[in-house]
């Protein structure tokens, strides 16, 4: 039977029930991850117009402060998971606006907050009272049936919380969010873990309250492989003793070796024998490794050096970070701390190599883009390896090459790149004797006692300054933290006159010869500490460096 009321009485009558909807104030605490911190923001939202009939949800918001692609999808999610719970539509027109509007906010980590307010302003929910809006931090994304799913990132927003906060998180974050009680002032916050849309609107309705993760008893799953003990790699000892040199003083190293001999061995053990990883350290690199998105499951905390390989194919984006809008860390992120091994060093792209010019002089990476400009953290040690020339064989009776054909092959090596590698070493190919002696395991632990010994050294050497380790000694300052014995100096000296070497070569001398005498507990630079050095800043260098000056025919 037709209505007998006019369109405007309908009108009338929608306004007299959904009018005090317009005079209504809602404010929500989100939080999402920008760059590798954690940012939490305030999602303000109201109703401003009754509507002649409800629509769906993405037909009756507007969300300013958000990327708009986002927030469309955000929204399409949203619209799906409430169709569920008989909330389909909405009977108002709903501004939202995420602040602060110059920050760009992307991603699904803002999906939970984003739903909770809209039911507020449209009615479905009650409104919190102004005095405990501030109380709770949202995150989450929703599925199409309702569940809140887990988001990367979550340690980095946990940190960005105040101690009084609860920050409610999807069932999945909740025991990487418990790493933060390992902070000061923070054992005594609150998370709560949710599973479902339901359960998040049932406590808005006061109908349900959440239990404390941080009360529970949480367990920790360690991530990140076991490298590979240097007892069961064989023989070339000498590439050895330069790994030892290279995670003791934080020299980078190159390889240089026909294939087969060891070298990607070698540098995955180096990661075994770097210091353990404090604690704080452990919490950095996990929320390095979570906002990447690298853990696999929740509650695994980074407790290894990291050691990442890289394809001589990776592009400059993915080597140092990177992105159009959500920039991630590139690989000299996720090597902070540990070892980055470039493989193949002369396939490389010279521009991908240049590019790490800035992370190895500042230990940092700097991405700008018009909306922001993000630096993240890339302390790591370089190690690299190469064949001698295309065949691998150059000097021996197998190689294939010409002369030109090495020349050129070297030639591609970046020259600024090589100015900042401390180490260099020749692998020699196993003889028979050792292709068949016996392996031993525990001597990776052995080399780590003798690593961190000559690391408390440096430590006591540079404290109060910004100086890590002996590799990063400046220039200027290497007599005063390179103290030479009487004999050691004018034997320092010597072997400099006889090489005949440039000034930056001359540093890199004493810095590498101060770390071998860290190695053998001595507070003087000797004679045999030059001579040792020498072998791997001098020597091998010499003999490699005129085949890589060598000009090509045109």
């Amino acid at each position: 039977m037709p209505s007998d009321r006019s369109p405007q009485d309908k009108k009338r009558q929608r306004e007299e029930e959904f009018g005090h909807l317009l005079r209504q104030e809602h404010s929500l605490n989100a939080g999402f991850l920008h760059g590798l911190k954690g940012q939490i923001v305030e999602i303000q939202a109201r109703a401003v117009e009754v509507l002649p009939t409800p629509r769906s949800w993405p037909n009756a918001v507007v969300i300013t402060g958000m990327e708009r692609g986002d927030a469309q999808q955000a929204l399409l999610r949203i619209n799906a998971a409430l169709t569920k719970y008989g909330m389909s539509k909405s009977p108002v027109i709903i501004q939202v606006h995420c602040t602060p509007a110059m920050m760009s906010k992307y991603g699904s980590w803002l999906d939970l907050p984003l739903a909770i307010i809209l039911l507020q302003c449209a009615g479905y929910l009650p409104d919190l009272p102004p005095t405990v809006e501030g109380d709770y931090v949202l995150v989450g994304e929703l599925g199409l049936h309702g569940e809140v799913r887990r988001v990367p990132g979550i340690l980095a927003i946990a940190e960005a919380t105040r101690p009084e906060q609860t920050l409610i998180v999807p069932t999945g974050n909740e025991r990487e969010c418990a790493l933060i009680a390992a902070s000061p002032g923070r054992q005594h916050g609150r998370i709560a873990a949710v599973s479902m849309l339901d359960e998040v609107i049932e406590f808005f309705q006061g109908k349900r309250t959440f239990d404390n993760v941080l009360n529970q008893l949480i367990s920790l799953e360690p991530f990140g492989r076991k490298p590979i003990d240097f007892g069961r790699i064989k023989g070339q000892e000498q590439a050895k003793e330069a790994a030892l040199l290279c995670a003791a003083g934080g020299h980078n190293l190159l390889f240089i070796g026909p294939p087969g001999e060891g070298k990607s061995l070698l540098a995955n053990a180096i990661a075994g024998i770097l210091p353990r990883l404090t604690v704080e350290e452990q919490i950095e690199l996990t929320r390095i490794y979570s906002a990447a998105g690298q853990l696999e499951r929740d509650g695994q905390i980074v407790t290894q050096r990291p050691f990442r390989a890289v394809h001589h194919t990776i592009s400059k984006q993915a080597l140092v970070g990177g992105g159009t809008l959500k920039l991630q860390p590139g690989e000299v992120t996720l090597a902070h701390l540990g070892i980055l091994f470039l493989d193949e060093l002369p396939e490389f792209r010279r521009d991908t190599l240049e590019a790490l010019r800035q992370p190895l002089e500042s230990g940092q990476i700097t991405i700008s883009r018009t909306h922001a400009a993000f630096t993240f953290p890339c302390r790591f040690t370089l190690v690299a390896a190469m064949n001698p020339c295309p065949c691998g064989y150059a000097g021996t009776e197998r190689c294939t090459c010409s002369p030109t054909a090495v020349a050129k092959y070297q030639k591609r090596l970046s020259g600024p790149l090589l100015d900042r590698i401390d180490l260099v070493v020749e692998l020699q190919p196993l003889t028979l004797e050792e292709r068949f002696s016996e392996t031993t395991d525990g001597q990776t632990e052995l080399l780590r006692q003798k690593v961190e010994a000559a690391r408390a050294r440096q430590t006591a050497r540079f404290q109060g300054t910004a100086i890590g380790c002996n590799a990063a000694i400046p220039a200027g300052r290497i007599l005063d933290y390179c103290r030479f014995s009487p004999a050691g100096l004018e034997h320092y000296k010597q072997r400099v006159a006889q090489a005949n070497i440039s000034t930056r070569l001359t540093d890199r001398l004493a810095r590498v010869a101060r770390t071998i005498a860290d190695l053998d507990n001595s507070d003087s630079i000797e004679p045999p500490h030059v001579d040792r050095a020498a072998t791997f800043v001098l020597d091998q260098r010499l003999n490699f460096a005129p085949a890589a000056e060598t000009e090509s025919p045109a």
